[in-house]
């Protein structure tokens, strides 16, 4: 048996080198968004031709769903967050309209509601002279320490701390209580009927129970 030489050690830790950054560090977002519309472009299937994915595919899609759906939403979140210039993106204004500024989070998605002052932001998929709202907690933590601790930002975030005030004293029935509202609020914002979905959720969701379609 042939013995390995010094350069065939050196070769073999290359190939192992580079098989370990090829199952650890991410792959480029181009080549993220090509999987994503090689996805899109796979066939259903019917009873005239076989789908692209089948059973054996399924435990695979679903942990890839799983990781895109924990993952991905809080990447593009930090991207929005630091495409703010720090001396002009942020800005601290009274709302103009009598029924709040009330939309989803520029930085986060997540539904937000201010009353009387409210801070907005632009960020980089904006248009240059559009600035959109942010909530409390994106404020808190991405904007620059000179913009909170200037023009009664400040106060106002330590004004507002009960906003999201706790309702249920077990973790759990809180957390999915906040989800159930989230859900109404992001799905109310889709739409021009805003006020009509929160007027007319409870009528509308008892339709949740029983038999449905």
């Amino acid at each position: 048996m042939n013995q390995m030489t010094p350069e065939d050690y050196e070769e073999l830790i290359a190939l192992l080198d580079g098989r370990i950054d090829e199952l650890t560090k991410p792959i480029p977002s181009k080549q993220i968004r090509r999987f994503a519309e090689a996805i899109r472009s796979a066939r259903l299937g019917d009873e005239h031709s076989a789908a692209t994915f089948g059973e054996d595919d399924y435990a695979n899609l679903l942990q890839a769903q799983l990781i895109v759906d924990e993952v991905l939403p809080r990447i593009m979140e930090n991207i929005r967050a630091h495409s703010i210039d720090g001396e002009t993106g942020w800005r601290f204004q009274p709302v103009p309209a009598g029924n709040g500024d009330a939309d989803l989070c520029a930085i986060c998605a997540k539904p937000f509601q201010h009353f009387g002052m409210t801070v907005k932001v632009h960020c980089l998929d904006m248009h240059p002279d559009a600035y959109h709202g942010v909530c409390r907690e994106c404020v808190r933590q991405y904007a620059p320490l000179e913009f909170v601790e200037s023009y009664g930002v400040e106060e106002w975030l330590m004004r507002n701390t009960k906003v999201c005030e706790s309702f249920e004293t077990d973790r759990k029935r809180e957390e999915e209580r906040v989800n159930l509202i989230d859900a109404i609020r992001t799905h109310a914002h889709t739409t021009y009927y805003f006020n009509d979905i929160v007027q007319k959720a409870p009528k509308w969701a008892s339709g949740a129970f029983g038999e449905w379609r």
